[in-house]
């Protein structure tokens, strides 16, 4: 298991497009800088990057899940693929769905976690492997609210 460094700090750099639907900040996955805007309550999360018709590289949406949640993802109305990263609450990468793909016909596939996990991030399609990140990887997301959101 390798550690990846993902120091948090909040951002002064806010991309539109990003701040729109919650508070933006720079969290640094394997020594590359992402601006990440970070969702915690449920209309936020519902929302999500639906309809965005693109994300630029270096940015990306963190999720942050009430305790107990196993969360699932699906790229209903989505228009650009992604990465799905799962992070459980101690940092650790549960799961990665790579190159996800858009969603234009029902039914559309759930990317889910096995077991209730705390963060999911959503990241440019091919960012997982430029990054070399790995399942068992540890993040140190150490500077994010210690308790999560309560729905």
């Amino acid at each position: 298991m390798k550690p990846i460094a993902c120091a948090l700090a909040f951002s002064t750099l806010l991309m539109a497009p990003l701040a729109a639907l919650g508070s933006a900040l720079t969290v640094r996955l394997a020594e590359t800088d992402f601006v990440m805007e970070v969702v915690a309550d449920p209309d936020s999360r519902r929302q999500g990057l639906m309809g965005r018709e693109n994300l630029p590289s270096g940015t990306g949406m963190l999720f942050d899940f009430p305790d107990g949640t196993r969360p699932a993802i699906w790229m209903r109305n989505m228009q650009i693929s992604l990465d799905l990263v799962f992070v459980a609450a101690d940092g650790r990468i549960a799961h990665l769905f790579e190159r996800v793909p858009p969603c234009a016909d029902l039914p559309c596939a759930i990317y889910q976690a096995e077991a209730p996990l705390r963060w999911v991030l959503e990241l440019p399609a091919g960012s997982v492997d430029t990054l070399g990140l790995k399942v068992g990887d540890n993040l140190d997301l150490s500077m994010l609210p210690a308790e999560p959101p309560l729905n």
